[in-house]
């Protein structure tokens, strides 16, 4: 299987972490089994959908507050004002 990569919103590519994805959603409040579960259906959306082995971070964000508002309203708000400090 090919490495996943996560093109970054200023042209930079990092492997992809399942690790730094949970504690993103756990900051989120989200308890990290919970968060864990989410995280690998992003990563399982993420290879489905990446090009030659890249998806866009705009991308992953998106769809981890798809995913959220579903189940966890009120966190996917705090997820999507979440920043990276």
């Amino acid at each position: 299987m090919q490495d996943l990569q996560v093109k970054k919103r200023d042209g930079t590519l990092e492997p992809w972490s399942l690790d730094k994805l949970v504690i993103a959603i756990g900051k989120a409040g989200i308890s990290i089994s919970e968060a864990q579960a989410l995280a690998t259906k992003i990563e399982d959306w993420a290879r489905s959908v990446a090009k030659e082995g890249v998806v866009e971070s705009t991308q992953i964000r998106d769809k981890v507050i798809e995913l959220m508002k579903v189940d966890f309203s009120a966190e996917s708000a705090n997820y999507q004002t979440y920043k990276k400090e």
